[in-house]
């Protein structure tokens, strides 16, 4: 290709165009083919290129706590849970359903990483997926609590995103303001778009962490009653990998 025009492709952001016209120069098969046909790979090139780009900023964006977790690295026999249904989940039909997931379980059971497979599994369907804590959540709330413009800013953005993982769900309890900020967060997305929450505390006592009332009914009603539940083991994961890292490394010194 004229060199010019590479530089006006550029110019133009399509320096994506220009790297897959010079990989298709590079490729000797390429030679016999006709012109539809070259051009049926370039476009078929490009597509690819700038869906893996799209993923990338999704996954970057989605800010996941692990953002390199992936169903093949998912210790599904240590979690006691099946592989099947994970990998079910991973279609991302619950999307579609607008269907929340609960992840429970103690500490250390690995509630997180399995957020994150799903959230990446999101990103790579080209959904656009938010982790948060929802310490940093309330925190932010808190910070802005005499500013309603800022609140219902912030309350939409979490609002709208398609795939919403809350981690630490109330593992702390709440105020009343802080709970009417979740009630408006979960009406927004309630039958338009699912919310993962991933905590400790099983769904029985989520009432009186909310603070009870007919607020804390509001919200729960919101969730549960279109929502998947996946309780997780009650061994620790975190330190049953530590145990094993650390009696490789034994094993690697005596050796």
């Amino acid at each position: 290709m004229n060199t010019e025009i590479k530089k006006q492709l550029s110019v133009l952001e399509l320096s994506d165009l220009v790297a897959v016209i010079e990989a298709q120069e590079k490729e000797v098969s390429f030679v016999d083919l006709t012109y539809n046909e070259r051009l049926e790979h370039l476009l078929s090139a490009l597509i690819t290129e700038r869906q893996n780009r799209l993923i990338t900023r999704l996954t970057k964006n989605a800010d996941l706590k692990y953002p390199n977790a992936s169903l093949e690295t998912l210790d599904c026999d240590a979690r006691e849970i099946s592989r099947e249904k994970i990998a079910n989940l991973a279609t991302m039909g619950f999307v579609g359903a607008a269907t929340n997931l609960i992840i429970t379980g103690p500490t250390g059971a690995g509630k997180t990483y399995l957020a994150c497979v799903l959230g990446v599994e999101a990103c790579k369907q080209t959904l656009r997926t938010c982790y948060i804590r929802m310490p940093d959540m309330l925190g932010h709330f808190q910070a802005h609590k005499d500013n309603l413009r800022e609140q219902v800013r912030y309350r939409k953005k979490l609002g709208n995103y398609k795939v919403l993982i809350i981690d630490e769900w109330l593992n702390y309890k709440i105020n009343e303001k802080e709970s009417k900020f979740i009630y408006e967060l979960v009406e927004q997305r309630c039958g338009n778009n699912p919310t993962i929450f991933v905590g400790q505390y099983e769904v029985c006592d989520w009432h009186e962490r909310l603070g009870g009332g007919t607020q804390a009914d509001s919200i729960m009603d919101r969730i549960i009653h279109n929502s998947y539940s996946i309780p997780t083991t009650e061994n620790n994961l975190r330190k049953l990998y530590d145990s094993q890292k650390a009696r490789k490394l034994m094993e690697s010194l005596n050796s």
